[in-house]
């Protein structure tokens, strides 16, 4: 059965560290739990993006009246929206990483979305290229 998915991406309003981190995701499980809510949240230089997936009504519902207006961020846009064949993090009610940028430069396949449109023309943050990073990134954990 079709699920819809939403991804956003929006500016932090204060540095995250990983301790608040933690803080926003407990309350994000919480309620994604009780909505048959799943996703991941990526953060990283002030930016949050986050997937969401799940009824379409109900993930439009807690992008509209609570995620856009959350004051912990700015600027939300939606990056991309629509329905696919089946939830990617069908098991997370929402992961994130902590990630020391340092250490994941040498991580291979690491692309630095800075440098990367410069050498090969491919905007990493552009909808398409990143949902196909999201894509890759579910697929490697599902392995797991």
């Amino acid at each position: 059965m079709p699920v819809f998915q939403l991804i956003y991406r929006s500016k932090a309003n204060a540095y995250f560290n990983d301790d608040d981190l933690i803080v926003l995701l407990r309350q994000c499980r919480s309620k994604n739990i009780e909505k048959n809510v799943t996703g991941i949240l990526l953060y990283g230089y002030g930016n949050f993006i986050q997937l969401l997936e799940g009824d379409d009504d109900v993930v439009r519902d807690l992008y509209a009246h609570r995620i856009s207006l959350d004051q912990r961020h700015r600027e939300p846009v939606i990056l991309h929206q629509g329905y696919i064949p089946k939830r990617l993090f069908k098991d997370w009610s929402m992961a994130f990483q902590p990630l020391n940028a340092e250490r994941v430069r040498n991580l291979g396949g690491y692309l630095n979305p800075a440098t990367q449109e410069a050498e090969t023309g491919k905007n990493l943050l552009s909808p398409m290229r990143l949902l196909e990073v999201i894509q890759g990134f579910a697929t490697d954990m599902n392995r797991r």
